[in-house]
Protein backbone atom coordinates (compact mmCIF):
# COMPACT_ATOMS: atom_id res chain seq x y z
CA UNK A 1 0.00 0.00 0.00
CA UNK A 2 1.48 3.31 -0.90
CA UNK A 3 0.29 6.53 -0.51
CA UNK A 4 -1.40 8.82 -3.79
CA UNK A 5 -0.68 12.27 -4.30
CA UNK A 6 -2.46 14.59 -6.49
CA UNK A 7 -2.18 18.15 -4.99
CA UNK A 8 -2.99 16.65 -1.32
CA UNK A 9 -2.72 13.50 0.10
CA UNK A 10 -5.52 10.94 -0.20
CA UNK A 11 -6.42 7.67 1.20
CA UNK A 12 -3.82 4.86 0.34
CA UNK A 13 -4.30 2.52 -2.78
CA UNK A 14 -2.29 -0.50 -4.12
CA UNK A 15 0.26 0.69 -6.56
CA UNK A 16 -0.21 -0.39 -10.06
CA UNK A 17 2.06 -3.84 -11.35
CA UNK A 18 3.23 -1.82 -14.03
CA UNK A 19 6.50 1.08 -14.27
CA UNK A 20 8.85 -0.96 -11.66
CA UNK A 21 10.59 1.62 -10.08
CA UNK A 22 14.07 2.10 -10.55
CA UNK A 23 15.29 1.72 -6.84
CA UNK A 24 13.92 -0.41 -3.84
CA UNK A 25 10.42 0.72 -1.97
CA UNK A 26 10.40 -1.73 1.12
CA UNK A 27 7.64 -1.91 3.58
CA UNK A 28 8.65 0.93 5.49
CA UNK A 29 8.86 3.50 3.41
CA UNK A 30 5.46 4.74 4.02
CA UNK A 31 5.35 4.24 7.74
CA UNK A 32 8.65 4.74 9.53
CA UNK A 33 11.16 7.01 7.51
CA UNK A 34 12.06 8.52 4.16
CA UNK A 35 13.58 6.14 1.47
CA UNK A 36 16.33 8.02 -0.46
CA UNK A 37 16.83 7.44 -3.83
CA UNK A 38 20.38 6.90 -4.85
CA UNK A 39 21.94 8.07 -8.23
CA UNK A 40 20.63 4.58 -10.35
CA UNK A 41 18.63 6.52 -12.74
CA UNK A 42 17.95 10.16 -13.37
CA UNK A 43 15.48 12.30 -11.38
CA UNK A 44 13.03 13.34 -14.00
CA UNK A 45 12.70 9.38 -14.82
CA UNK A 46 12.31 9.00 -11.09
CA UNK A 47 9.79 11.66 -10.65
CA UNK A 48 8.21 9.96 -13.95
CA UNK A 49 8.14 6.45 -12.40
CA UNK A 50 7.06 7.92 -8.90
CA UNK A 51 4.12 9.46 -10.65
CA UNK A 52 2.74 6.40 -12.50
CA UNK A 53 2.90 4.23 -9.69
CA UNK A 54 1.28 6.78 -7.01
CA UNK A 55 3.84 7.35 -4.92
CA UNK A 56 4.77 10.81 -3.42
CA UNK A 57 7.80 11.99 -3.42
CA UNK A 58 9.88 15.30 -2.92
CA UNK A 59 12.94 16.43 -4.52
CA UNK A 60 16.19 17.98 -2.33
CA UNK A 61 17.56 20.74 -4.74
CA UNK A 62 21.14 20.67 -2.14
CA UNK A 63 21.53 16.52 -2.70
CA UNK A 64 20.03 16.04 -5.86
CA UNK A 65 18.57 13.43 -4.45
CA UNK A 66 14.68 12.38 -4.95
CA UNK A 67 12.79 10.96 -1.88
CA UNK A 68 9.46 8.94 -1.32
CA UNK A 69 7.59 10.85 1.52
CA UNK A 70 5.77 8.84 3.99
CA UNK A 71 2.07 9.42 4.93
CA UNK A 72 1.57 12.65 7.18
CA UNK A 73 0.62 10.49 10.76
CA UNK A 74 3.80 8.07 9.63
CA UNK A 75 5.74 11.65 9.86
CA UNK A 76 4.72 12.63 13.39
CA UNK A 77 5.73 8.94 14.58
CA UNK A 78 8.99 8.88 13.22
CA UNK A 79 9.56 12.76 15.04
CA UNK A 80 8.03 10.85 18.29
CA UNK A 81 10.33 7.73 17.59
CA UNK A 82 13.45 10.92 17.41
CA UNK A 83 12.38 12.53 20.76
CA UNK A 84 12.51 9.59 22.50
CA UNK A 85 15.87 8.01 21.05
CA UNK A 86 17.68 11.50 22.17
CA UNK A 87 15.84 11.32 25.23
CA UNK A 88 18.90 10.69 27.67
CA UNK A 89 18.85 7.72 29.65
CA UNK A 90 20.60 6.43 32.90
CA UNK A 91 22.45 3.01 33.50
CA UNK A 92 21.04 1.78 30.27
CA UNK A 93 17.36 2.16 30.67
CA UNK A 94 14.87 2.74 28.35
CA UNK A 95 12.44 5.32 29.40
CA UNK A 96 12.20 7.93 32.04
CA UNK A 97 10.15 5.81 34.86
CA UNK A 98 13.07 2.69 34.34
CA UNK A 99 15.90 5.73 35.23
CA UNK A 100 13.84 6.82 37.99
CA UNK A 101 13.08 3.56 38.87
CA UNK A 102 16.90 2.88 38.56
CA UNK A 103 17.84 5.96 41.02
CA UNK A 104 15.29 5.00 43.63
CA UNK A 105 16.60 1.36 43.30
CA UNK A 106 20.47 2.18 43.23
CA UNK A 107 19.82 5.21 45.96
CA UNK A 108 21.51 8.12 43.65
CA UNK A 109 19.63 10.87 45.38
CA UNK A 110 20.91 13.43 43.39
CA UNK A 111 20.49 11.31 39.70
CA UNK A 112 17.22 10.63 40.88
CA UNK A 113 16.58 14.65 40.94
CA UNK A 114 17.20 15.45 38.11
CA UNK A 115 15.15 13.00 36.59
CA UNK A 116 12.39 14.29 38.48
CA UNK A 117 13.05 17.90 37.43
CA UNK A 118 12.57 16.42 33.69
CA UNK A 119 9.06 15.17 34.35
CA UNK A 120 5.99 17.49 33.27
CA UNK A 121 3.07 17.95 36.09
CA UNK A 122 0.16 17.36 35.59
CA UNK A 123 -2.28 20.55 35.10
CA UNK A 124 -5.76 19.73 36.33
CA UNK A 125 -7.96 20.11 33.39
CA UNK A 126 -11.78 19.45 35.28
CA UNK A 127 -13.14 21.71 38.40
CA UNK A 128 -11.14 22.54 40.53
CA UNK A 129 -12.61 20.56 44.43
CA UNK A 130 -13.12 21.74 47.56
CA UNK A 131 -12.72 19.85 51.06
CA UNK A 132 -14.96 20.87 53.21
CA UNK A 133 -14.43 23.64 56.00
CA UNK A 134 -16.92 23.94 58.41
CA UNK A 135 -16.88 27.61 60.22
CA UNK A 136 -15.70 27.00 63.37
CA UNK A 137 -18.27 28.42 66.91
CA UNK A 138 -16.72 31.66 67.74
CA UNK A 139 -17.02 31.81 71.01
CA UNK A 140 -18.49 30.20 74.43
CA UNK A 141 -22.26 31.13 74.99
CA UNK A 142 -22.92 34.93 75.75
CA UNK A 143 -19.14 36.32 75.10
CA UNK A 144 -18.52 39.46 72.68
CA UNK A 145 -16.43 39.34 69.61
CA UNK A 146 -15.22 41.49 66.98
CA UNK A 147 -15.16 40.80 63.38
CA UNK A 148 -13.39 42.08 60.82
CA UNK A 149 -13.74 41.48 57.12
CA UNK A 150 -11.84 42.54 54.02
CA UNK A 151 -12.80 42.74 50.75
CA UNK A 152 -11.32 43.71 46.82
CA UNK A 153 -14.10 45.41 44.91
CA UNK A 154 -12.42 46.42 41.81
CA UNK A 155 -13.76 49.89 41.61
CA UNK A 156 -16.06 51.28 43.96
CA UNK A 157 -18.29 53.32 41.47
CA UNK A 158 -19.09 50.55 39.46
CA UNK A 159 -19.79 48.40 42.41
CA UNK A 160 -21.92 50.59 44.13
CA UNK A 161 -23.73 50.42 40.79
CA UNK A 162 -23.93 46.81 40.31
CA UNK A 163 -23.08 44.93 43.51
CA UNK A 164 -24.37 47.05 46.42
CA UNK A 165 -26.79 44.62 47.48
CA UNK A 166 -24.34 41.71 47.95
CA UNK A 167 -22.54 43.78 50.18
CA UNK A 168 -25.84 44.36 51.98
CA UNK A 169 -26.34 40.88 51.91
CA UNK A 170 -22.96 39.95 53.47
CA UNK A 171 -23.34 42.49 55.92
CA UNK A 172 -26.54 41.38 56.92
CA UNK A 173 -25.30 37.74 57.19
CA UNK A 174 -22.11 38.29 58.79
CA UNK A 175 -22.77 41.70 61.07
CA UNK A 176 -19.16 42.75 61.06
CA UNK A 177 -18.01 45.21 63.42
CA UNK A 178 -15.10 46.67 60.92
CA UNK A 179 -15.46 46.21 56.77
CA UNK A 180 -12.74 47.14 54.73
CA UNK A 181 -12.98 47.50 50.84
CA UNK A 182 -9.62 47.51 48.84
CA UNK A 183 -9.17 48.48 45.35
CA UNK A 184 -11.77 51.44 45.74
CA UNK A 185 -10.19 53.49 42.52
CA UNK A 186 -12.07 56.81 43.65
CA UNK A 187 -10.30 60.30 43.92
CA UNK A 188 -10.74 62.44 46.97
CA UNK A 189 -13.26 64.53 44.66
CA UNK A 190 -15.65 61.49 44.99
CA UNK A 191 -14.82 61.00 48.65
CA UNK A 192 -17.92 62.99 49.90
CA UNK A 193 -20.75 61.56 47.98
CA UNK A 194 -19.31 57.73 48.07
CA UNK A 195 -19.41 58.48 52.28
CA UNK A 196 -22.92 59.70 52.15
CA UNK A 197 -24.17 56.82 49.96
CA UNK A 198 -22.70 54.24 52.33
CA UNK A 199 -24.39 55.92 55.64
CA UNK A 200 -27.39 56.04 54.28
CA UNK A 201 -26.89 52.25 53.04
CA UNK A 202 -25.64 51.12 56.33
CA UNK A 203 -25.98 53.52 59.33
CA UNK A 204 -24.76 50.92 61.86
CA UNK A 205 -21.74 52.26 60.41
CA UNK A 206 -20.71 55.27 62.28
CA UNK A 207 -17.13 55.65 60.89
CA UNK A 208 -16.01 56.03 57.34
CA UNK A 209 -12.70 56.75 56.54
CA UNK A 210 -11.11 57.04 52.60
CA UNK A 211 -7.20 56.65 51.85
CA UNK A 212 -6.71 57.91 48.29
CA UNK A 213 -4.41 57.27 45.28
CA UNK A 214 -2.79 60.86 44.72
CA UNK A 215 -0.26 59.60 42.35
CA UNK A 216 -2.66 58.00 39.86
CA UNK A 217 -6.29 58.63 38.64
CA UNK A 218 -8.69 55.46 39.15
CA UNK A 219 -6.08 53.76 41.22
CA UNK A 220 -5.46 51.59 43.96
CA UNK A 221 -7.40 53.11 47.53
CA UNK A 222 -8.72 51.36 50.81
CA UNK A 223 -11.89 52.39 53.26
CA UNK A 224 -12.80 51.42 56.03
CA UNK A 225 -16.36 51.19 57.62
CA UNK A 226 -16.52 50.71 61.46
CA UNK A 227 -19.13 50.30 63.95
CA UNK A 228 -17.11 52.05 66.60
CA UNK A 229 -17.62 55.94 66.28
CA UNK A 230 -13.88 57.09 66.58
CA UNK A 231 -13.01 59.17 70.12
CA UNK A 232 -8.79 59.77 69.53
CA UNK A 233 -7.69 62.81 67.81
CA UNK A 234 -5.53 61.26 65.81
CA UNK A 235 -5.92 60.29 62.13
CA UNK A 236 -7.10 61.74 59.00
CA UNK A 237 -10.93 63.20 58.22
CA UNK A 238 -12.93 61.11 56.46
CA UNK A 239 -14.46 64.20 54.21
CA UNK A 240 -13.77 67.57 53.36
CA UNK A 241 -17.12 68.69 55.09
CA UNK A 242 -16.37 66.92 58.26
CA UNK A 243 -13.02 69.07 57.84
CA UNK A 244 -14.24 71.89 57.94
CA UNK A 245 -17.07 70.92 60.75
CA UNK A 246 -20.07 70.94 58.67
CA UNK A 247 -22.49 68.35 59.11
CA UNK A 248 -23.69 65.31 57.12
CA UNK A 249 -26.23 66.59 54.91
CA UNK A 250 -28.36 63.08 56.09
CA UNK A 251 -28.42 62.21 59.31
CA UNK A 252 -28.18 58.20 60.02
CA UNK A 253 -31.41 56.66 61.08
CA UNK A 254 -30.74 55.65 64.60
CA UNK A 255 -29.31 51.96 65.47
CA UNK A 256 -28.59 50.34 69.01
CA UNK A 257 -25.53 51.21 70.72
CA UNK A 258 -22.57 49.97 69.61
CA UNK A 259 -20.96 48.37 72.81
CA UNK A 260 -17.76 46.16 70.82
CA UNK A 261 -14.51 47.72 71.94
CA UNK A 262 -13.53 51.46 71.26
CA UNK A 263 -11.66 52.92 68.00
CA UNK A 264 -9.31 55.32 69.15
CA UNK A 265 -7.47 56.58 66.00
CA UNK A 266 -7.23 55.59 62.28
CA UNK A 267 -3.70 56.51 60.34
CA UNK A 268 -3.33 56.41 56.91
CA UNK A 269 0.60 54.67 55.42
CA UNK A 270 3.05 53.10 56.90
CA UNK A 271 4.34 55.41 59.83
CA UNK A 272 3.50 58.52 57.97
CA UNK A 273 5.36 56.77 54.53
CA UNK A 274 3.52 55.68 51.68
CA UNK A 275 0.49 57.32 51.96
CA UNK A 276 0.56 58.18 47.95
CA UNK A 277 -1.42 55.32 46.42
CA UNK A 278 -3.97 54.91 49.62
CA UNK A 279 -3.10 51.12 50.19
CA UNK A 280 -2.90 51.02 54.20
CA UNK A 281 -4.83 51.76 56.93
CA UNK A 282 -4.19 51.24 60.47
CA UNK A 283 -6.75 50.91 63.42
CA UNK A 284 -5.96 51.42 66.58
CA UNK A 285 -8.45 49.60 69.38
CA UNK A 286 -8.16 49.92 73.10
CA UNK A 287 -6.84 46.26 73.18
CA UNK A 288 -5.76 45.62 69.84
CA UNK A 289 -4.41 47.05 66.46
CA UNK A 290 -6.20 46.46 62.70
CA UNK A 291 -4.18 46.79 59.33
CA UNK A 292 -5.85 46.89 56.49
CA UNK A 293 -3.71 46.71 53.46
CA UNK A 294 -4.16 46.46 49.32
CA UNK A 295 -0.29 45.50 49.02
CA UNK A 296 1.35 46.70 45.49
CA UNK A 297 1.35 44.30 42.49
CA UNK A 298 4.26 42.81 41.37
CA UNK A 299 3.06 44.25 37.84
CA UNK A 300 3.46 42.82 34.56
CA UNK A 301 6.76 41.28 33.50
CA UNK A 302 7.20 41.65 37.12
CA UNK A 303 8.28 45.52 36.66
CA UNK A 304 7.73 46.56 40.38
CA UNK A 305 8.75 43.37 41.81
CA UNK A 306 12.17 44.93 43.26
CA UNK A 307 9.92 47.84 44.86
CA UNK A 308 7.63 45.36 46.62
CA UNK A 309 9.89 42.97 48.04
CA UNK A 310 13.12 45.93 49.09
CA UNK A 311 10.92 48.51 50.06
CA UNK A 312 7.51 47.81 50.85
CA UNK A 313 7.50 44.57 52.39
CA UNK A 314 10.64 45.52 54.24
CA UNK A 315 8.71 48.76 55.98
CA UNK A 316 5.64 46.74 56.11
CA UNK A 317 7.33 44.33 58.49
CA UNK A 318 9.11 47.11 60.80
CA UNK A 319 5.35 48.92 60.17
CA UNK A 320 3.93 46.07 62.15
CA UNK A 321 6.94 45.56 64.28
CA UNK A 322 6.48 49.04 65.82
CA UNK A 323 2.83 48.51 66.97
CA UNK A 324 3.65 45.20 68.35
CA UNK A 325 6.22 47.10 70.32
CA UNK A 326 3.52 49.38 72.00
CA UNK A 327 2.36 46.00 73.74
CA UNK A 328 -0.89 45.28 71.70
CA UNK A 329 -1.20 42.61 69.23
CA UNK A 330 -2.03 43.09 65.13
CA UNK A 331 -4.42 41.98 62.87
CA UNK A 332 -3.31 42.21 59.41
CA UNK A 333 -5.71 41.72 56.95
CA UNK A 334 -6.57 42.38 53.20
CA UNK A 335 -5.35 41.70 49.42
CA UNK A 336 -1.53 40.70 50.15
CA UNK A 337 -1.00 39.92 46.09
CA UNK A 338 0.77 36.78 47.23
CA UNK A 339 -0.35 33.16 46.94
CA UNK A 340 1.80 31.60 49.71
CA UNK A 341 1.53 27.50 49.86
CA UNK A 342 1.03 25.19 46.53
CA UNK A 343 -2.19 24.60 47.84
CA UNK A 344 -2.81 28.65 47.33
CA UNK A 345 -2.32 28.12 43.77
CA UNK A 346 -4.44 25.84 41.30
CA UNK A 347 -2.07 25.36 38.83
CA UNK A 348 0.79 25.45 41.01
CA UNK A 349 2.53 23.15 38.36
CA UNK A 350 2.69 25.51 35.24
CA UNK A 351 5.77 26.83 33.83
CA UNK A 352 4.47 30.23 34.20
CA UNK A 353 3.92 30.15 37.38
CA UNK A 354 7.00 31.23 38.80
CA UNK A 355 6.80 34.05 36.53
CA UNK A 356 3.73 35.99 37.15
CA UNK A 357 2.75 38.24 39.63
CA UNK A 358 2.22 36.80 43.58
CA UNK A 359 3.34 33.56 42.88
CA UNK A 360 7.09 34.26 41.96
CA UNK A 361 9.31 32.39 44.51
CA UNK A 362 10.81 35.83 46.09
CA UNK A 363 7.35 37.49 46.62
CA UNK A 364 6.32 33.39 48.24
CA UNK A 365 9.47 33.16 50.55
CA UNK A 366 9.33 37.05 51.15
CA UNK A 367 5.92 36.23 52.55
CA UNK A 368 7.28 33.39 54.61
CA UNK A 369 9.88 35.11 56.27
CA UNK A 370 7.30 38.11 57.20
CA UNK A 371 5.10 35.31 59.06
CA UNK A 372 8.60 33.96 60.54
CA UNK A 373 10.51 37.29 62.10
CA UNK A 374 7.05 38.89 62.77
CA UNK A 375 5.22 35.98 64.87
CA UNK A 376 2.58 36.11 62.60
CA UNK A 377 -0.15 33.44 61.84
CA UNK A 378 -2.28 32.65 58.86
CA UNK A 379 -5.50 32.31 60.78
CA UNK A 380 -7.11 30.54 57.79
CA UNK A 381 -4.31 27.91 57.65
CA UNK A 382 -4.09 27.80 61.20
CA UNK A 383 -8.07 26.10 61.35
CA UNK A 384 -7.37 24.59 58.30
CA UNK A 385 -4.17 23.37 57.78
CA UNK A 386 -4.98 20.78 55.06
CA UNK A 387 -7.25 22.87 53.50
CA UNK A 388 -7.20 22.35 49.53
CA UNK A 389 -9.45 23.91 46.55
CA UNK A 390 -10.14 27.45 48.81
CA UNK A 391 -9.07 30.36 46.70
CA UNK A 392 -10.10 33.88 46.94
CA UNK A 393 -9.29 35.12 43.36
CA UNK A 394 -10.47 34.04 40.12
CA UNK A 395 -9.59 35.61 36.45
CA UNK A 396 -12.92 36.63 35.23
CA UNK A 397 -10.85 36.92 31.44
CA UNK A 398 -10.06 32.97 31.89
CA UNK A 399 -13.97 32.32 33.63
CA UNK A 400 -12.16 30.15 36.27
CA UNK A 401 -14.66 31.06 39.21
CA UNK A 402 -17.35 28.66 37.97
CA UNK A 403 -14.40 25.88 38.11
CA UNK A 404 -13.25 27.24 40.57
CA UNK A 405 -9.27 27.75 39.06
CA UNK A 406 -8.03 30.25 41.67
CA UNK A 407 -5.31 31.68 43.50
CA UNK A 408 -5.87 32.58 47.40
CA UNK A 409 -4.47 36.39 47.52
CA UNK A 410 -6.49 37.79 50.27
CA UNK A 411 -5.39 36.76 53.82
CA UNK A 412 -6.26 37.03 57.30
CA UNK A 413 -3.09 37.40 59.83
CA UNK A 414 -2.68 37.89 63.19
CA UNK A 415 -0.37 38.09 66.05
CA UNK A 416 0.69 34.36 67.29
CA UNK A 417 -0.13 36.04 70.95
CA UNK A 418 -3.83 35.80 69.57
CA UNK A 419 -3.63 32.16 69.81
CA UNK A 420 -4.09 31.14 73.02
CA UNK A 421 -7.10 29.08 75.00
CA UNK A 422 -8.22 32.10 76.34
CA UNK A 423 -8.87 36.00 76.90
CA UNK A 424 -8.72 37.73 73.84
CA UNK A 425 -7.92 35.09 71.01
CA UNK A 426 -8.90 34.38 67.50
CA UNK A 427 -11.73 31.86 67.30
CA UNK A 428 -12.67 31.90 63.44
CA UNK A 429 -10.89 32.50 60.09
CA UNK A 430 -13.11 32.22 56.97
CA UNK A 431 -12.65 32.83 52.83
CA UNK A 432 -16.92 33.82 51.83
CA UNK A 433 -16.20 32.31 48.37
CA UNK A 434 -19.94 32.31 47.84
CA UNK A 435 -20.22 35.84 47.96
CA UNK A 436 -20.19 37.02 44.33
CA UNK A 437 -19.27 41.40 43.26
CA UNK A 438 -15.73 41.42 42.24
CA UNK A 439 -13.36 38.32 40.94
CA UNK A 440 -12.05 38.67 44.63
CA UNK A 441 -13.89 37.00 47.60
CA UNK A 442 -14.50 38.29 51.30
CA UNK A 443 -12.22 37.22 53.95
CA UNK A 444 -12.42 37.46 57.28
CA UNK A 445 -11.76 36.54 61.05
CA UNK A 446 -13.37 36.61 64.15
CA UNK A 447 -11.82 37.41 67.57
CA UNK A 448 -13.14 36.75 71.07
CA UNK A 449 -13.13 39.52 73.57
CA UNK A 450 -12.14 38.93 77.14
CA UNK A 451 -14.97 39.42 79.36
Amino acid sequence: MVTTFNGTYRTARAPPPLVPLPFALDARTHSARVHVVTERASMPECAAKCRARGVSYTFCVQTKKLATVPHTSARRRRRRHRRRARAPTMGGTKNKSDAANADAASGDAGAGANSAKKQKVAIPSGPIAQTPCARRAEAAMGAKTFKAIAWNIAGMRSFAEKHMEKLAGMIASEDPDCVCLEEHKLQASHVDAMTETLRKTFPQYKTVHFAVSTVKKGYSGVMVMCKASMVGKKGVQTSLDAMFGAKPKTEPTETKTYDGPKLLAISEGLDGGYVDEGRVLTLEYESFYVVMAYVPNSGQDLKRLDYRIDEWERDMRAHLAHLESKGKPVLYIGDLNVAHLDADIWNVGAPHIKKSAGTTPRERETFGVMLEKNAFVDAFRNFHADATGWFSFWSQRAGNRPVNKGLRLDYTLASKSLFGESGLRVVDAFILDKVMGSDHAPVGMTLALPN
